[in-house]
């Protein structure tokens, strides 16, 4: 029976963050399928955006890159708090650099994560996989624990 690919990567090509993210979910064997968004074609939809709106946690602001020269550029002209979600949006699309890079969203978890956090990143494991992890460490610990009290 074939798996189907539910992780999906959106990236900008010049993202360092996109480039960390794509390659640890490869070293992680992960999974995914990568969409390039370029700036001057973008191929993100409003649909997409609201999909991950659904499954973020701080909504517009999880999709927001308060970091950047493009969203200083935009809140000198707008007032993203007053602004219509549509009108958010449309705004996003229309000016790619708006978005926080990479963003990684699962559909069948309704997962989303963006940009790039090495601890962040985890959820996309499989929980088998993250329990074997935390159970290899927890021991790990403990055996430096029982070296600790016999010295």
């Amino acid at each position: 029976m074939e798996m189907k690919i539910m992780i999906k990567i959106y990236t900008i090509p010049s993202n360092l963050p996109s480039r960390q993210a794509v390659r640890w979910l490869t070293q992680h064997d992960v999974a995914f399928t990568e969409q390039r968004v370029h700036v001057d074609q973008p191929e993100l939809t409003i649909d997409e955006l609201k999909q991950f709106l659904m499954a973020s946690e701080n909504g517009v602001d999880d999709l927001l890159s308060f970091q950047s020269l493009a969203y200083a550029a935009f809140i000198k002209n707008h007032d993203p708090e007053a602004m219509s979600l549509q009108a958010l949006l449309t705004a996003m699309i229309e000016n790619i650099r708006l978005l926080h890079f990479p963003i990684i969203y699962d559909d069948h978890l309704h997962i989303l994560q963006t940009g790039f956090s090495q601890d962040d990143i985890r959820v996309f494991l499989p929980r088998s996989v993250r329990v074997q992890e935390l159970t290899t460490m927890l021991l790990r610990e403990s055996k430096s624990d029982e070296l600790s009290d016999i010295e």
